[in-house]
Formats: structure tokens, sequence, C-alpha cells
């Protein structure tokens, strides 16, 4: 680990700077858990991301509040898989 330290104001840029594409939701996910990783240069790194798409609410199969959820693991998460479990509880998703 480099030492640096990313500041809660700077999640949501990052989180922006992707989801204003027109995109997959796992492209990006795994986007945002690299530019992390990049930035802070750290051992590992967690992201989940939870999102409404319009196009199921709107139309086909019209379920409204419909939500997918998809993870990116990187570095000791990946490979740690009680780390990764300890994440996943924190974040809800166990």
């Amino acid at each position: 680990p480099s030492g640096r330290v990313l500041g809660l104001s700077k999640l949501p840029r990052i989180v922006d700077a992707f989801a204003h594409r027109l995109q997959m939701q796992e492209r990006m996910t795994s986007q945002i858990a690299e530019a992390i990783e990049q930035l802070v240069e750290a051992r590992g790194v967690a992201v989940v991301v939870e999102a409404r798409h319009l196009c199921v609410e709107m139309r086909g199969v019209e379920k409204a509040e419909s939500q997918t959820v998809t993870s990116c693991m990187l570095g000791a998460y990946k490979s740690d898989g009680q780390l990764r479990a300890e994440f996943m509880e924190l974040a809800g998703r166990r």
C-alpha cells in the first residue's frame, strides 16, 4: 500500500465518472474497482453496486423497484475468502 487515503467525497465522483457512460453495470463495477485500486495502490479493493434499471422498470417485465447487484473483488479481496466474506457481511450482501 502507498499510504494514500481516498477521501469520502472522491467515491461519488469516481462512481459518477463511470455511471454517466452508456455501458453494462458489470463493466462499470469493474472500472470503479480498478480506478480505486490505481488511485490508492491498495492491496485489495471490493466494490458492490446496487442499481435500478429503468429499462426493466418502464418496459418489458415492468418490475417497479427492481434492482441488480454486481460486485468486483481485486487483490486481497479476491484471494482471501475470509476477508471477502467480512466485506460482504458489512455491505449487507451475505
